[in-house]
């Protein structure tokens, strides 16, 4: 199974795809990089929501690598489920686990867009449409790159008497 088809059946595994907010997508994205994580955990998926407590029970003996994707997915679907994944563990990820996590990150902000589309032969691919976060990073260049005083005037429009 691809990553785009994984993803769209932990969608679908809620019936409301199309309702579902970035937290839900963030950590479905993280759970479908990964084929056993997937599997585990699409038993735990309903329309209720996301059983974390159950997915990480059946994914004890999985590899620590694993387990702190799940965790960090977890902790971008509830916000306020500990995780022990440090800043250490993050540097310590694997190509392209790390990019995973980071992505994850952008899309549990609203930033990136989970997209899916068919390539050329038909098939789901997953894309990733960064659209708003270029949006805010240009918006944030402009306004760095605009260096204000105290009283608000820019420090080239200023007089000096």
């Amino acid at each position: 199974m691809t990553q785009a088809e994984m993803y769209a059946e932990l969608c679908a595994l809620t019936q409301r795809a199309d309702r579902i907010d970035a937290s839900y997508h963030a950590a479905f994205y993280l759970l479908s990089t990964d084929e056993e994580l997937f599997r585990k955990a699409r038993a735990h998926v309903t329309y209720d929501g996301v059983d974390f407590t159950s997915i990480k029970r059946a994914c004890r003996g999985m590899e620590q690598q694993q387990r702190e994707v799940l965790s960090i997915a977890h902790n971008l679907f509830s916000w306020r489920s500990p995780c022990q994944v440090t800043p250490h563990n993050l540097s310590r990820l694997s190509c392209p686990t790390l990019d995973h996590v980071c992505s994850a990150m952008y899309i549990a902000n609203g930033s990136v867009a989970v997209q899916i589309h068919e390539n050329e032969s038909g098939a789901p691919e997953l894309c990733l449409d960064d659209s708003e976060y270029k949006l805010i990073r240009r918006i944030y260049q402009q306004l760095s790159s605009h260096s204000l005083c105290a009283d608000g005037f820019e420090e080239n429009d200023m007089e000096i008497e």
